[in-house]
């Protein structure tokens, strides 16, 4: 870590005119998060499953060889057809007569069957300061030190709920799978907050004489790339509170 903060702050200091006033490491809460999800497959109904759901739908279908001779096709087929259709909740048997479901309704009329899929985990991780989601750590953090301290400013929000879980997931999840068959988010099935992570930040203050200005920059070792939301958030606590700090004592003067 003391390798990379000079490497740090030798980049600052590229620029000639400007200096470093005070510099600081200290850490910010990142929330782990285990979630429980189920997937379901999309893809295109067919004609066949098409004409049965038809079928179901506008006459008494009884046993699968009625459908069989209806469709001219053989009656093991349709029999499967048939009990795969039960088993995804498509159909199922009133007064043995077999009735499409809300749900095979729904996917007559829109031609797309959704298939679910096995219950599946995932890891999260949320900055509560930034109220975002983070990708996973790129590398291994840096060890912490317990000189370091909370950042000043951390904030603890409660704003995760099943809905924001599912849309981070639907982000996250949603693609194509080897089949080439979509595959969605339909539900979040549990979530549930684990470790707290502390994320080493590196914080410099600033001053550009050529400009006559203050700033903040703050390196974010988890994103690895300078963090413009916290740099904005301790320039408006803090910058005014710099300039009358550094004038009194005339460390810019001339």
């Amino acid at each position: 870590m003391d390798n990379f903060t000079k490497r740090i702050r030798a980049s600052l200091l590229e620029n000639q005119a400007v200096q470093i006033k005070e510099s600081a490491i200290w850490y910010l809460p990142v929330e782990t998060f285990d979630v429980a999800f189920k997937r379901v497959k999309r893809s295109k109904m067919d004609i066949l499953m098409k004409m049965i759901l038809l079928a179901v739908e506008q006459t008494n279908i009884r046993r699968a060889a009625n459908l069989a001779e209806m469709l001219l096709v053989e009656e093991l087929f349709i029999a499967d057809l048939i009990e795969k259709m039960q088993r995804t909740g498509l159909i199922w048997l009133e007064k043995s007569i077999y009735k499409l479901t809300t749900k095979g309704h729904e996917q007559l009329k829109t031609g797309i069957i959704e298939e679910e899929m096995e219950e599946e985990w995932t890891e999260l991780f949320y900055s509560p300061g930034h109220d975002e989601f983070w990708p996973s750590m790129p590398v291994p953090l840096p060890g912490t030190d317990d000189k370091w301290t909370l950042y000043r400013y951390a904030e603890t929000q409660d704003l995760i709920n099943r809905d924001r879980i599912l849309q981070v997931l639907t982000e996250k999840e949603n693609g194509l799978d080897e089949d080439g068959f979509q595959t969605v988010v339909a539900d979040v099935n549990s979530f549930e907050q684990q470790t707290v992570e502390h994320v080493p930040c590196l914080e410099f203050q600033l001053y550009n004489k050529e400009q006559d200005i203050f700033y903040a920059r703050v390196w974010n070792t988890w994103l690895e790339r300078w963090d413009d939301m916290l740099e904005k958030q301790i320039e408006e606590q803090e910058r005014i509170e710099w300039r009358r700090k550094w004038t009194e004592v005339g460390e810019f003067s001339g």
